[in-house]
């Protein structure tokens, strides 16, 4: 005797939880375009595209039963699924956003029924609307693909996270060197690490001389800006000379007579830690953090000028890198 199906137990977890947890999976990202049974164009960000079937050629996308453009694409013919390219993340994003005209400027050629076709895409596939499931809140379309195309030459718009990534490794892969440098001053860490210090410094230094300061004085005053900012309310983020000293990379001694100075300059403010009175605490002053405020504003300003050619990923993985090579990790 057969028992009865067994019912799934209820989640044990939140709607914010299931959606980062989903976010975990990579995706590329599409843009699922149609007309109505009026001519209008319809199109909408989705993530949701899968494959199904090689034979015959079948694929899968999602839509959320609440969609405006659920009528157009559950009562059409034909629909689109346009695989963005990396350069399309602007598309992407006007084609998520709402109360927005989606069309506005892009270009496109008629497809399958007069389906858009993105110019530009990685890939397109026209679909017949095969068939659709219900599921939860949302609606299953199986789409069988009567033409597809793909530019060989292009890399896929990523997304993960809730994040879109321009870089790919296809794109790394063809702008990479052949072969690392031979020589050991093209190659050696150190001296990379320092040219490149030369290249961050270089102009930020002038900022920083104009505001009477030494780089080692920028660096307590930059340390003692973030402390006061973790504080918040709390306090003024006032910082041991001993843990200034190991976070400058300076001898205490030197930075015992460095803060002195500051100190008598109006930037920064002494006082004996209560909990050690043999311990001086130092936090930066009014006048202090607006010099500090000064120079980081300075410092984002031009390091957004000299990675302006960057994408957000490659700026992202070079300072985790350089955290985990200064931490050891």
């Amino acid at each position: 005797m057969m028992s009865p199906p067994r019912k799934a137990t209820p989640p044990a977890f939140s709607a914010r939880e299931f959606r980062a947890s989903l976010g975990m999976f990579a995706t590329g990202v599409t843009i699922v375009t149609a007309r109505t049974a009026a001519g209008e164009r319809v199109g909408l960000t989705a993530n949701s595209f899968n494959s199904v079937s090689l034979d015959p050629p079948l694929v899968l996308w999602s839509l959320a039963r609440a969609a405006g453009s659920m009528l157009a694409f559950s009562t059409g013919s034909h629909y689109a699924i346009n695989i963005l390219a990396a350069d399309q993340k602007d598309l992407a994003e006007r084609f998520a956003a709402r109360d927005t005209d989606r069309w506005a400027g892009v270009d496109y050629i008629e497809g399958v029924a007069g389906s858009p076709l993105l110019a530009g895409a990685a890939a397109s596939f026209e679909c017949f609307n095969r068939s659709r499931y219900e599921e939860g809140d949302h609606v299953i379309f199986v789409g069988e693909v009567e033409r597809c195309s793909h530019r060989s030459d292009a890399s896929p718009l990523l997304f993960h996270g809730g994040r879109f990534y321009t870089e790919h490794p296809l794109q790394a892969d063809a702008s990479a060197p052949q072969a690392p440098d031979p020589r050991f001053v093209g190659g050696y860490l150190g001296y990379l690490l320092g040219q490149a210090s030369h290249s961050v410094y270089r102009d930020f230094g002038n900022a920083v001389a104009a505001q009477g300061l030494t780089h080692i004085a920028w660096r307590v005053l930059a340390l003692l800006h973030d402390a006061r900012a973790a504080a918040g309310e709390a306090g003024d983020g006032a910082v041991a000379v001993g843990q200034l000293a190991r976070d400058v990379l300076a001898k205490q001694p030197t930075v015992t007579k460095l803060v002195q100075r500051m100190a008598d300059e109006g930037l920064l403010v002494l006082r004996a830690d209560p909990q050690d009175q043999r311990r001086t605490l130092v936090a930066a002053s009014e006048a202090g953090l607006r010099a500090a405020r000064i120079l980081v504003a300075e410092a984002r300003a031009q390091e957004q000028a000299l990675l302006a050619h960057w994408s957000a990923s490659e700026v992202d993985t070079l300072k985790r890198m350089l955290q985990r090579l200064t931490t050891g990790g």
